[in-house]
């Protein structure tokens, strides 16, 4: 059940337009990944109520920065459970923002689902040119 709502979520929220970002930056789902875990380490930092967070998430944020810079394309993986729990958490944000107004935050966790299910895509498809669309299926114009 859980195996289908994380596809679900993948497929439909997430993958496309990280697809279409990989495709306009000339960038790997990989590199893709590790920036969106730096920004979201960068986030927390910026979010951070206490020496012990800000030491935590600066010290995330010098990590996150050299692993995006110097092993950006290297393949990293993902895990269901761990993208699950983020889910939760940011429907738990969501509501909570829906009930106080208080929004803050709930940003974390989209930029830690898309680093996330950037990990789960394997392959890239070429980007479509107008080149491309404008020859017709019998090769000619």
């Amino acid at each position: 059940m859980l195996s289908r709502i994380d596809l679900w979520i993948g497929k439909t929220l997430f993958v496309p337009p990280i697809v279409k970002l990989c495709q306009i930056t000339r960038q790997s789902q990989f590199a893709v990944s590790r920036l969106f875990w730096f920004v979201a380490a960068l986030d927390g930092f910026y979010r951070a109520e206490t020496v012990f967070g800000s030491v935590v998430f600066g010290a995330l944020s010098i990590f996150m920065m050299l692993t995006a810079s110097l092993r950006a394309d290297m393949p990293t993986s993902s895990s269901m459970v761990f993208r699950m729990i983020a889910v939760a958490f940011l429907i738990i944000d969501l509501i909570t923002g829906a009930t106080t107004g208080e929004w803050l935050g709930a940003e974390f966790w989209v930029f830690v689902l898309i680093a996330e299910y950037a990990a789960t895509i394997r392959t890239i498809p070429p980007r479509e040119t107008k080149a491309a669309k404008a020859v017709s299926p019998a090769g000619t114009q």
